[in-house]
């Protein structure tokens, strides 16, 4: 490729995926890495040129980043034209909030180059974005911005609450607090349960954890008895994309099931991935859970749906959470903006979120 000031055209798209970049010991992308070797396989596969860059690569002159070389079978530095599309994977919400990086948005617009996953989304602006839906409110649990004095009204009124840094992600410096008799009990997310001792006032708590809250915005979330599988904590992933049509459709559905002995299902605590509907038929039988699939089917979608309408920029991925309380009742636990890439086996075929990811790609050319 030789650099080029015009963006790609539609029938022959050039394609970039946005990330950080290790050169150490040659490029390394980092969680991303064998996706985007997927996407170069599916991009190419249509005729396309996929490359991936850094922030620091963008140029008036060009974008300097990598593409993978087949007869290399490795990823090889150049400098490459404008892409027509970008995919933001950046990492860092630090990173994105910038001043580097508007300018970076900024220099985009004016070449009329777009960009999806515009930006992280907090815990709290999803929230807020989907309470303004009437017909959403009986499936959100009850949420509030943390502080000690919401902490007390809400272990009044909930018997397990949840304390979630507004910022976080993978499950990361999660609180559970229970009530149990007349002791108040704590636990991280980072530990197996009930690693904490016990307390006996909601001060002496408050007090406790100040220390892991720290600076951190935190949400405070009313704990829902899901259904477990034997015994163990159980949600689901629903990955939602944008088609080429600008229409949300579901990708994918997996269950997560918790380790033993830890209250959050993510991959990244050592959760377990399984088929859903099978896991679900163990618990409800196989009639319900087509019934209950379809229906998280339909949740998804529509949060999916708030969710982009309200949020600046493009949006056109979003990782659901939805759980299943014992009654059969569908509960939101988050959204996530840019969800990992590691929940659906990679084989020598193109996954249906990466494909997904292509076909908006193609879509937004078009436009």
């Amino acid at each position: 490729m030789t650099p080029a000031k015009s963006k790609s055209l539609p029938n022959n798209p050039v394609i970039a995926l946005l990330t950080e970049i290790k050169e150490d010991h040659g490029p390394d992308f980092g969680k991303v890495h064998s996706f985007c070797e997927e996407l170069h396989q599916g991009i190419s596969e249509l005729g396309g040129s996929f490359y991936v860059f850094s922030l620091k690569g963008f140029s008036d002159e060009g974008v300097e980043g990598y593409s993978y070389d087949e007869n290399a079978d490795d990823w090889k530095k150049g400098l490459f034209p404008f892409p027509a599309v970008i995919y933001n994977r950046v990492s860092s919400r630090r990173t994105e909030i910038s001043k580097g990086f508007k300018g970076f948005l900024n220099k985009l617009e004016a070449l009329g180059i777009k960009i999806f996953n515009h930006r992280f989304l907090s815990k709290w602006e999803i929230h807020e974005s989907l309470l303004k839906e009437d017909h959403l409110h009986s499936f959100i649990p009850e949420t509030h911005l943390y502080s000690g004095t919401q902490l007390e009204t809400m272990l009044e009124k909930h018997d397990e609450l949840y304390i979630k840094p507004v910022h976080g992600s993978q499950g990361r410096n999660i609180i559970q607090v229970a009530k149990s008799d007349s002791m108040i009990n704590a636990s991280l997310s980072s530990m197996p349960a009930k690693d904490l001792p016990a307390f006996k006032h909601v001060t002496e708590l408050a007090r406790a954890i100040n220390p892991i809250v720290g600076k951190r915005l935190c949400i405070i979330q009313q704990g829902v008895q899901l259904s477990e599988l034997n015994g163990r904590r159980m949600d689901f992933r629903v990955l939602c994309h944008k088609n080429a049509q600008q229409f949300w459709k579901v990708t994918s559905i997996v269950a997560r099931v918790s380790a033993e002995q830890f209250f959050v299902s993510n991959i990244a605590r050592g959760g377990e991935v399984m088929k859903p509907g099978h896991t679900l038929a163990l618990i409800f039988g196989k009639e319900q859970a087509r019934h209950q699939l379809a229906l998280m089917k339909e949740l998804a979608l529509e949060i999916a749906e708030v969710i982009s309408r309200n949020a600046e920029g493009l949006t056109a991925e979003l990782g659901i959470d939805i759980g299943i309380d014992i009654k059969g009742n569908l509960w939101l636990i988050e959204a996530n903006s840019k969800p990992s890439k590691n929940f659906e086996e990679r084989g020598t075929k193109i996954r249906p979120s990466t494909k997904a990811i292509i076909d908006h790609c193609y879509g937004l050319c078009q436009l």
